[in-house]
């Protein structure tokens, strides 16, 4: 739930406190439960939360139930997530629009260099991984 109270929140906005998501979770829900609370789940400190409570934190998030309790459900969820925060990014979308206006070879030409800046930016890391400390 932390990387839901993180990433998800308007783009003009820092994150959702803890009192903003209970008093949203009733505001759209009807079910209560107490900031305090909220930041117990958040942080994984209250164990075997209500059921109420975990479909009515989903319905705030705009996830499904099931993000919850399956990690596939989670990862996928999460990647949907980033594209969103990536698409927030006014260059990257700047970017994106930009390229649709090339023709489709233009585009694959992009693409291409893309994939390699990717791949050397990996390559890059793994070195960096692979130093042993001075």
């Amino acid at each position: 739930m932390v990387h839901l109270i993180a990433t998800v929140h308007p783009p003009d906005r820092k994150p959702y406190s803890y009192r903003e998501i209970a008093q949203g979770v009733a505001d759209l829900t009807g079910v209560s439960m107490s900031a305090t609370h909220v930041q117990q789940l958040a942080v994984g400190a209250r164990r075997d939360p209500k059921r109420s409570h975990i479909q009515a934190l989903a319905r705030f998030f705009g996830v499904p139930v099931t993000y919850f309790f399956d990690d596939d459900v989670a990862e996928r969820v999460d990647g949907q997530i980033a594209d969103v925060v990536a698409w927030r990014d006014t260059e990257a979308r700047n970017l994106a629009e930009r390229a649709m206006r090339l023709s489709e070879r233009d585009r694959e030409t992009v693409s291409a260099l893309v994939d390699q800046l990717e791949s050397y930016d990996a390559g890059r890391e793994r070195s960096r991984r692979g130093r042993k400390p001075e």
